[in-house]
């Protein structure tokens, strides 16, 4: 996670270098350079900065889930009594197909989004899940946002021309 300090120091320009990498990972330095108007040399000194101070976490291609099997998805609201909190991690470790959990508050103790080859497979990553603790699955229909985080309120993504 960011400290606040980083967050403070990080300017117009870091913030169009951060939505030019968020559009296309696989930029070049040179790409990166001419979007942001900065030299070669410049733009990698403020990339590795962006790393370093963990702003950037990591680099990831985002691959169709559809494209490999996975024809459902699905969202679990779970709820959990304190003493089987353990129990969800190692759930996780086994279950691939989970692909993201949070731990939320109010009335679920955590959300999860899963990606299953078929009803089956979804009944079995939910099975494992209800022995832990009681479940509600909502199938997707579409995915209607996925977006990039954001740059903060009034800050510009994007270097004049």
């Amino acid at each position: 996670m960011t400290n606040d300090r980083s967050l403070r120091e990080l300017d117009t320009v870091d913030h169009a270098l951060l939505a030019a990498v968020q559009r296309d990972g696989r930029a070049t330095l040179a790409e990166l350079a001419d979007a942001i108007q900065l030299s070669v040399s410049a733009t990698r000194a403020r990339l590795r900065a962006l790393e370093q101070n963990r702003v950037i976490t990591s680099y990831a291609a985002r691959v169709d889930a559809e494209a490999l099997g996975y024809a459902l998805r699905a969202v679990v609201r779970m709820k959990v009594h304190g003493s089987l909190y353990d129990k969800v991690a190692s759930v996780l470790e086994r279950r691939p197909q989970i692909v993201r959990c949070l731990r939320v508050t109010g009335e679920s103790c955590y959300l999860m989004e899963i990606v299953a080859t078929g009803m089956k497979d979804l009944e079995a990553i939910t099975s494992d899940l209800a022995r832990i603790g009681s479940i509600t699955t909502d199938l997707v229909y579409e995915i209607v946002a996925d977006k990039p985080t954001p740059p903060l309120p009034g800050e510009q993504a994007a270097v004049p021309r």
